[in-house]
């Protein structure tokens, strides 16, 4: 360890240079702030140490580099300092100051952070100069500023009077533990991934040990819970983590930084995300296949959800054009669905790889909160209606041609595509099982989240692999005739139906005035591609050039950008609006809390709100005497309520969970709500 340099060289240089010390001190009201060295020149090589000295009055305190729940920490302005090129301050270990429930961290009476100074030149003098900003609090806080400067000239260098002073220090600033006799020996996420546990051993017995932990701007951690052995020889610790807004923070792929400290001693440990992501998802095989059959199975479900009705249209069309084909062709276009399937769930879980690799939040259907991809879905159902009602028969762009024959087409590409679009308007809700498998994938590591979107894939593309393995399915149809025009104009206008929901979410998520402008656009394209229909020569080229000019001003940045953004039709007058601080004043007054977490683009939630809220037993229990139910609306991005989802393991919506005096911690309803289910829950939670 590094505590004492020569005594006796100390001593003597103390003597004879401590008047002059005294005349280096900046004093301010509360505080007097100097630059020290600890050398008395500048050498020839090597760098030069300094420390910027704070003696602060009895009782006050200043700030660490995380003040904790209110200050700011001490900063260093080097402007104006010559032949000198300081580096990073580095922070002694802080002490933890309580306050009611408010933590700070920070240093009393006095400290001195040590700072390596690179000299560019060593046969010039060295002058440095800093404005120190730091804030003083006691009952009060109050800013201070000192100028401090210090010159050094070239020369033979001896050990400074200060430099056992800055050596002090320095052996205080939290390393790798070696200096400090301390060791972290396993850090772990809490079982729910909203905490750390913490296993820390020393050399030496603990007296006062304390654990701060730093991470992303948004997370905050609570106490430490220490437990200590009974030699002092070393303790377990565990946080909690919490967002701003009062609900628990996933803490899995987050990058942390762990203080330990005990009086002057301190260790620092940055924390691997990766190594903290398999830590928080080690389970056992048999849960993990657990997962993923619970995964396929919520895949299968997932083809009866409302979100994919209109996808049954097509599906149904695919079937009853194959009447009549030879078994291999059938066998081959269906398999061709089920890979575009396929291919789209490994799109998505690539892309929740990567975003939670620079640290984004995802969740399940957020690509309904963006406009851009609300208006490119509307123009490609639209231009699949256009195709089955009969509006266009000429040459479209290549890319145009191929995606408006899905389900109409007996091309490998058509067929591939029809599933692709089945899973874009499968992702909006989530059906029974699909919440628990995406929740366990979101809060794992990249390959259970490939794993899981794998089974989702295969479950949602079952009834495709099923006629592949049993083409008899399809070739028992009828051959197409002219009833397949009806049918055709049938599933046309469910289709219509589809972008009139997808309009609905646009003034949702955008406002009335894009949903207003795709509407036209829309419409217009229509027009333009029935008089190219109609008209002969080089009508059907002009027709088609301009539907592509529509589509072209309908889906530029300058027409969605310039749209203000929507107030959802979701929260209704029975419902209040939903914040984690509102549901706990209500749960602690005794009142039971419904939570509603919804969004417009979400059809499985209106289908819950339209069956199951709507249920005159329902909304009877929901507006009777202590029962408040509260609503969240997640139609445009909102990350308090995807860090809220996440608290309790979920990723996607309809998500609805009641509170109160008998479920303090929650009891979370199924995805597809019944009457049952909702007044079941509202009993058991008034205790």
């Amino acid at each position: 360890m590094r505590f004492f340099r020569s005594f006796a060289v100390a001593i003597a240089l103390f003597t004879s240079l401590s008047a002059q010390a005294d005349e280096d001190w900046t004093d301010l009201d509360l505080s007097s702030a100097r630059l020290i060295a600890a050398q008395t020149a500048v050498s020839a090589d090597g760098p030069l140490q300094v420390g910027v000295d704070i003696r602060l009055a009895d009782g006050w305190k200043t700030y660490w580099r995380s003040p904790g729940d209110a200050g700011y920490p001490v900063t260093v302005d080097w402007t104006g300092s010559d032949n000198a090129k300081p580096t990073e301050m580095q922070w002694p270990a802080p002490h933890r100051f309580s306050l009611f429930d408010l933590d700070t961290f920070g240093y009393g009476e006095r400290v001195v952070f040590p700072v390596n100074v690179h000299v560019p030149d060593p046969t010039q003098p060295v002058h440095l100069n800093a404005v120190v900003d730091y804030l003083l609090c006691k009952e009060v806080c109050v800013p201070q500023v000192a100028s401090v400067s210090l010159t050094l000239d070239p020369g033979t260098p001896t050990a400074g009077p200060d430099a056992q002073l800055i050596d002090l220090y320095q052996s205080q600033v939290p390393s790798d533990g070696s200096q400090s006799g301390l060791s972290l020996d396993d850090v772990t996420l809490t079982d729910t991934g909203n905490g750390i546990a913490v296993q820390v051993t020393s050399v030496f017995p603990l007296t006062s040990p304390d654990v701060i932990a730093e991470g992303p701007d948004d997370i905050l951690f609570s106490r430490p819970a220490i437990d200590l052995q009974e030699d002092g020889l070393g303790f377990t610790a565990t946080l909690d983590a919490e967002t701003f807004e009062g609900t628990p923070a996933n803490l899995a792929g987050k990058n942390l930084t762990l203080t330990i400290v005990d009086g002057t001693r301190g260790l620092e440990a940055r924390l691997d995300t990766a190594e903290l992501a398999q830590v928080a998802t080690g389970i056992s095989l048999s849960a993990f296949l657990g997962f993923v059959g619970i995964a396929f199975v919520g895949g299968i479900i997932l083809n009866l959800m409302p979100c994919v009705l209109p996808v049954l249209s097509i599906k149904l069309l695919s079937v009853v054009s194959h009447g009549g084909h030879s078994p291999s062709r059938v066998r081959l276009s269906f398999l061709a669905s089920a890979m575009g399937i396929l291919a789209s769930f490994w799109v998505l879980a690539l892309g929740a790889v990567a975003l939670r690799s620079v640290g984004v939040a995802v969740g399940w259907g957020i690509q309904f909160q963006n406009p851009y991809f609300l208006v490119f879905m509307a123009i490609v159902v639209t231009v699949f209606a256009y195709n089955l009602l009969g509006m266009f028969e000429i040459p479209l762009p290549q890319w145009m041609s191929g995606a408006a024959q899905i389900g109409n087409s007996d091309t490998l590409k058509g067929h591939f595509l029809t599933g692709v679009f089945a899973t874009l308007l499968a992702t909006p809700c989530s059906a029974p099982f699909v919440g628990t498998a995406i929740g366990f994938a979101l809060s794992s590591g990249a390959f259970e989240i490939l794993a899981v979107f794998t089974a989702l894939g295969v479950g949602l593309a079952a009834p495709f692999l099923l006629v592949a393995v049993f083409p008899r399915l399809a070739t028992s149809m009828p051959k197409p005739g002219k009833w397949m025009l009806t049918m055709k104009k049938v599933l046309g206008l469910a289709l219509a139906a589809t972008t009139m929901w997808l309009l609905f979410v646009i003034a949702g998520v955008s406002g009335q005035t894009l949903a207003i402008v795709v509407s036209a656009g829309l419409v217009a394209m229509g027009a333009a591609l029935w008089t190219g229909r109609s008209a002969e020569g080089r009508g059907g080229a002009i027709g088609a050039t301009l539907a592509i000019t529509t589509l072209a001003l309908m889906s530029s940045p300058s027409v969605i950008t310039s749209s203000q953004a929507g107030t959802s039709s979701v929260v209704t007058a029975e419902f209040g609006v939903f914040t984690v601080a509102e549901r706990d004043r209500r749960v602690s007054a005794g009142e039971v809390v419904f939570v509603d977490i919804t969004a417009d683009w979400c059809i499985t939630c209106q289908v819950n709100k339209r069956i199951a809220l709507s249920d005159s037993d329902v909304r009877a229990a929901l507006e009777a005497e202590g029962v408040a139910p509260l609503q969240a609306d997640w139609t445009q991005r909102d990350d308090s309520i995807l860090s809220y989802l996440t608290s309790h393991g979920r990723y996607g919506i309809p998500f609805n969970v009641v509170y109160g005096p008998g479920a303090p911690d929650g009891i979370v309803l199924p995805e597809l709500l019944t009457r049952g289910a909702v007044l079941n829950a509202l009993r058991e939670a008034q205790g």
